[in-house]
């Protein structure tokens, strides 16, 4: 009998897995436009970004008279998404862009 549950299980798996709506499996042209979506966020948030790790970098060896080459180093990610305490993550500086909101919201559509 055992079997027989079994097979009825994944028969009923197989049936949701390829009912319309539920679960889909990305394009070719679909998975570049998103690519190419979160590519333009990160062009932008760089941008943005840039300039305020030059800043930090700069009063670090300004202020703190650290070697240039440490400060690049400390502040050369900074701003973006990272770990923090308890396996949960601190989210990057300017996701709020709308470059950034036009890619979220394109996977997200995608999740549906």
């Amino acid at each position: 009998m055992k079997p027989l549950r079994a097979l009825v299980a994944s028969l009923g798996v197989a049936a949701t897995l390829s009912s319309p709506g539920l679960a889909h499996a990305q394009t070719e042209p679909e998975m570049k436009r998103m690519d190419e979506l979160d590519r333009v966020c990160e062009v932008v948030r760089e941008k943005r970004l840039a300039p305020l790790r030059a800043e930090r970098t700069e009063r670090c060896v300004r202020d703190e008279r650290r070697p240039r080459a440490d400060c690049e180093s400390e502040y050369a990610r900074w701003g973006d998404t990272r770990a923090i305490a308890g396996g949960r993550a601190r989210a990057g500086l300017y996701y709020d862009l709308p470059e950034c909101v036009a890619a979220f919201q394109a996977r997200e559509r995608y999740r549906r």
